[in-house]
Order: structure tokens, then C-alpha cells, then sequence
């Protein structure tokens, strides 16, 4: 009979939607969605003035300058907090010149806009490390005659973290710097000072850059009237020193610059431009502009003002790039779908593979369970994966616990299943007659195969009939009906299961006999009954077998038909009379007498199964 397949406990799941539908109706509607959005936020904006235009522009400009600024000076502040730490940790020692300099050198290389990193000491003694200088990278002053200098050291050392100071010039450099100064301290005591110097040009080379990508120039104002940073000061500012760090607006040879607080040059500013900051319109040489101005805190204590200004005339292309919107958001919708169609279609294959897969493991039918490949989506490979390792770790435990257990608890879950609990059972032994003699001459890897080769036909006919293969004790095998499904006809399917065996048997002897092999002789013993059946062993290692008088009884049927003639017969099955109540007419049984098994007080009767 074959084995049932595991019984359907649970309902049946909804079927849900294709993976190709659902990806390909949320693409699309995501992109219709979009494609709308676009098109009356396009339109929307045609119908807005130049000026309502130029605002959202440079709005978004001078964003990104700040941002850009932000970006190119933090690292800075960023790179005197880490020294500051190795120094506190002692991992730094200041006083150890030669390798302290080698490192404050060694940290322009993570911030290439520094270009000049120092530490002054209490003593006003000043170590300083230079980007651009070949012959003396290094250098070490004594600035105890400068009363600026001293007056800076008290100020950094007051200071309960970095902060930005004001500008300085260095005259041996002939540079503007913008620094940010970092106290330095170790279990409370003050240490010095740590200074990271960037040039103006630096600043400037940064906002050249940024303006080559942009319509619009930029520039940075420190105060009111001086430049910080333009595209112009890319060379430094030649006339710099303590009193005028800076060139003021007059100085830079920007027209526009030049006559951004000119009230002769300001026109009237159109109408609905409102910013987060400063707006002016102005006519130079003819051409109207807009300049945008934003503050820009927390870089000493004078504000800077980040600005930008365009011509008017730059953005009227972008009126006639409007009238491409529709066509261009209708041909993108209809690639995405044709894109997500293909797309779903690469996913769904593997995802419908793996349930094909899925479905094998489900009926516990790991012969025909197939390996899934490698796709190009990382999350089902890793399913894939996950999946082949799971069948090859069934494949191997389905091999040391019995199939029918592992159906039973995938159907109905482990608690359902290695809850102890009595059960009428039908146990059955097999054991191979005279085994010791017939395997002391043979080898070891030799005895191994023919006791695999045996128990894997005895093993067939147990399972045929439902039963589950409890354990193998040398050369006899144990099995029982009833548990973990329960069996009305167990009785039955035990002694069907012997008959198979017995067939199998005289089959395999005559193969044995026809190639000059000694045949085996297996006696069987069946026995039904109460018994315990669960879990059983301690918590690091249990097993699902069956305890009770009943397994013994069977054990001594077995045992006792050792001596039952003819002692030349392939199979002798003997059964208890338990056993033979539960029989329908169709089976053959010859009455053998009552028989006291040892260690029991009553005898059983005893009956031989025929046909074996």
C-alpha cells in the first residue's frame, strides 16, 4: 500500500495576485502618477513670470553653494577634533616635535583644502605644517613676542570645543586664511592650541569650479562689503594684510559685484519674488540681473553672505523646453511599462520556480526536488540558496528520522507531534539468523554494505504499508504501526509489511544462491499493544520512539522464532494473539500453542504467519 500523502490540516491559501501583475500595475501607476505630476507642475511653471523662474533657479543655486561650502570646510574642523582626541589619549605627543609634525603634515592629506596645520603651545611656541612648501614642510617659531598671538591662545583656551576664528594674515605667505582653531587638553589640563588654515583661493578655485557647471556666478561676502570668495580671487588677494584682509566690493573687477549697493544701478524687483534672504535687481551695462543673497552662520562671529547673480536672458531657452513635457513624460510611461513588464518577468521565473520547488519539500518528496540556479537579483539567490541548503539538510535528516515523523510534523507542526501520549501500536522485530557466523569472515566494509543493502529492502516494505522504522540494533531492525498516524488496521499493515518482507527475502536468496552467496534467514516477531510514544532522551538529544511491555513482547516472538523449524526456511513471522484478533480471514495464520516469554509471569499464544 502506498504512503499517504500528508493529510491537508490547514486551509487552503489565497492565491493573490501575479508577480507580473502587481509589478507591472505599480509601475504603472506610479509612473502615470508621476508623468501627471510632471505635466502640471510643467505647465504650472510656464505660466509663471521670468522672474518667478529666475527666483526658483537661483534659489536652488545658492543652496547648493552653501552646501558646497559647508562641505569644503568641515573636514577641517572635523580633522582638529581627531588630533585633538589622539592627543587627549596620548596616542599624539605634542612634545615629541619630529613625529608630532610628521603627523600634524601626514592630516593635510585627508583634507586637501587645508593648507596650513598648526599647534601652539603655552610658551607661544607655534609648529606648523604647510601643504606647498618643498624645502620646509615643517616649521617651528617662537611667537611669545606677539601679543595677538596671545591673546588668540586665550581665547581657544576658554573655548570648550572648535569653533571658527576670524580671518588672519600670514605674512610670510602673503595668503588670507579662514581657520578654525581647536583647544587642546589632556585629564583637564590645557595643552595648547590646534589651527587648521584655509585660503581664500581655495575657496575660491572651489566656487570656480562650481561655477563652470552653473548658468549663474557665485561669490562669498564677509560682512557687508568685503569678498570672501569669487572666482577672480583664485590667485589670492595680492594687497591682503592685517588691516584689510579682504578686497572690498570697489576692488573686484565684477561689473555686477561692483554694483550690488549702488542705488543707481537698482531697478525695481518684479513682483512675487519672495526668498529666504536678500534679493536684488540690477541693470549693468545695459543687461538686467538678478542677485540672490543667503546668510551663512556658525563660520566666526561676522556673518557671510553666499550669493549668486544671473542675467535674465539666460533661462528663456527653458520656456520652449516646456513644450516638450507631454510627449517626452508619454514616451518615458510607456518604456517604464514595457521595463517593468520585462522586469516582473525576470523575477517572477525564479519566485515561481522556487514555489514549484517549495512544493516538493512540502510533500516531503526530496528525490525530485530540483536545485534552483543563481539569478541576478541577490535577495532570491540568497532564497535560492537558502532554499538548495535546506533540501540537502532534509535529505540528510530525513535519512535518521523516520519519513513518516517528518510528514507529520510539517503537516500538523512539532507540537502536535512529540507530545508523549499512550497508544495501541503494532510492533514488529526482524533479525537475521546466525548473523555472527555468517560475518566473522567477512570484512568490516564488507558487513556495512550488506547490512545497508538489507535494512534498505526491509525498509521499502515498512514504508510501503506506513510504517515507521524506529531504530536499527546491529542486524535487526525495529518498526511500528499506529504513531505518529494513527492506523485502525495496524495490526494489518504490520503483517502485510511481513509478507512483503518475506518475498523480498526469497528473492534476494535466490540472486544470493545463483552467485554462490549463503542465503539469509530473518525470523520476525509482531506483537500489538499499548504503549508510550513521544519524545523520549534528554533535552540535547531525543528521540521519537515507542517504550513499553509491548516492544519487548515483540522482541521475544522474534527471539523465540529462532527456534521454531523448519531452520532452513528463508522467513519464519510469528505474531501474538493480540495481533491475530485484530486480522481479517484473508490472512493465514497456523496456531503454534501458548508460549512464556522470559521475564513474563503469563504465557502469550503464539501464531505463525503462512505465505512467509
Amino acid at each position: 500500500m502506498a504512503q499517504t500523502d500528508i493529510p491537508a490540516t490547514r486551509p487552503r491559501p489565497r492565491q493573490g495576485v501575479p508577480i507580473v501583475v502587481a509589478l507591472v500595475g505599480a509601475f504603472g501607476m506610479l509612473m502615470l502618477i508621476a508623468v501627471v505630476l510632471v505635466f502640471v507642475a510643467g505647465y504650472d511653471v510656464a505660466r509663471r513670470n521670468t522672474t518667478e523662474l529666475v527666483r526658483e533657479k537661483s534659489d536652488l543655486l545658492i543652496e547648493s553653494v552653501i552646501t558646497h561650502n559647508r562641505y569644503h570646510l568641515e573636514p577641517a574642523r572635523a580633522q582638529l577634533e581627531y588630533l585633538a582626541d589622539l592627543i587627549a589619549t596620548g596616542a599624539l605627543l605634542p612634545e615629541n616635535r619630529g613625529s608630532f609634525g610628521e603627523a600634524l603634515r601626514a592630516s593635510l592629506a585627508a583634507t586637501p583644502q587645508v593648507s596650513v596645520v598648526a599647534f601652539l603651545d603655552p610658551e607661544l611656541k607655534v609648529l606648523r605644517a604647510f601643504r606647498n612648501r618643498p624645502g620646509r614642510p615643517v616649521t617651528i617659531d617662537d611667537w611669545s613676542d606677539d601679543a595677538s598671538v596671545r591673546d588668540t591662545l586665550t581665547e581657544v583656551a576658554g573655548a570648550d570645543g572648535a569653533y571658527w576664528g576670524e580671518l588672519f594674515v600670514a605674512e610670510d605667505l602673503g595668503a588670507t586664511f579662514i581657520n578654525v582653531r581647536m583647544p587642546v587638553r589632556r585629564d583637564g589640563r590645557f595643552l595648547g592650541a590646534l589651527i587648521a588654515g584655509v585660503s581664500i583661493e581655495a575657496l575660491s578655485s572651489l566656487l570656480a569650479s562650481f561655477a563652470e557647471a552653473q548658468a549663474g556666478r557665485t561669490f562669498v561676502l564677509y560682512g557687508h562689503d568685503q569678498v570672501l570668495a569669487h572666482p577672480l580671487l583664485r590667485q589670492g588677494y595680492d594687497a591682503a594684510s592685517d588691516a584689510q584682509p579682504l578686497p572690498r566690493l570697489a576692488e573686484i573687477s565684477d561689473p555686477v559685484l561692483r554694483a550690488l549697493w549702488n542705488p543707481a544701478h537698482e531697478i525695481p524687483l518684479a513682483a512675487g519674488l519672495s526668498l529666504d534672504g536678500e534679493a536684488r535687481a540690477l541693470e549693468v551695462d545695459g543687461k538686467s540681473y538678478v542677485v540672490l543673497l543667503r546668510r551663512l552662520e556658525g563660520f566666526g562671529e561676522k556673518p557671510w553672505r553666499v550669493g549668486t547673480y544671473q542675467e535674465l536672458e539666460t533661462i528663456s531657452a527653458q520656456f520652449e523646453r516646456l513644450g516638450l513635457i507631454p510627449p517626452i513624460a508619454l514616451g518615458v510611461l510607456a518604456l517604464a511599462l514595457v521595463l517593468a513588464f520585462f522586469l516582473a518577468r525576470s523575477m517572477s521565473l525564479p519566485v515561481r520556480q522556487l514555489a514549484q520547488a517549495a512544493h516538493h519539500v512540502r510533500t516531503l518528496d526530496l528525490e525530485h526536488a530540483p536545485s534552483l540556479r543563481r539569478g541576478p537579483y541577490r535577495e532570491l539567490n540568497q532564497a535560492a540558496n537558502a532554499y538548495n541548503a535546506m533540501v540537502g539538510g532534509l535529505r540528510a535528516f530525513q535519512t535518521y528520522v523516520p519519513r513518516s515523523l517528518v510528514k507529520r510534523l510539517m503537516a500538523e507542526g512539532a507540537q502536535a507531534v512529540i507530545v508523549s501520549e499512550a497508544r495501541e501500536v503494532t510492533v514488529l522485530f526482524t533479525d537475521i539468523t546466525g548473523f555472527t557466523a555468517f560475518a566473522e569472515d567477512m570484512p568490516a566494509a564488507e558487513v556495512a554494505n550488506f547490512l545497508n543493502a538489507h535494512f534498505t529492502l526491509l525498509d521499502r516494505c515498512v514504508e510501503a504499508e506506513g510504517g515507521t522504522v524506529d531504530k536499527y540494533i546491529g542486524d535487526s531492525m525495529m518498526a511500528f504501526w499506529g504513531a505518529p498516524e494513527q492506523h485502525s488496521d495496524h495490526a494489518a499493515r504490520a503483517c502485510r509489511a511481513a509478507l512483503a518482507i518475506a518475498r523480498a527475502i526469497r528473492e534476494d536468496n535466490e540472486r544470493r544462491v545463483a552467485d554462490g552467496l549463503v542465503p539469509v534467514r530473518v525470523r520476525i516477531g509482531i506483537h500489538s499493544g499499548p504503549v508510550l510514544v513521544g519524545n523520549i532522551g534528554a533535552p540535547s538529544r531525543i528521540n521519537y520512539t515507542i517504550i513499553g511491555d509491548s516492544v519487548n513482547t515483540a522482541e521475544r516472538l522474534e527471539a523465540f522464532a529462532r527456534d521454531v523449524p523448519p531452520p532452513d526456511a528463508d522467513v519464519i513471522v510469528l505474531l501474538s494473539g493480540e495481533t491475530a484478533a485484530r486480522l481479517a480471514p484473508e490472512f493465514a495464520l497456523e496456531r503454534l500453542g501458548k508460549f512464556l516469554p522470559p521475564g513474563r509471569h503469563g504465557r502469550i499464544e503464539v501464531f505463525r504467519l503462512k505465505g512467509d
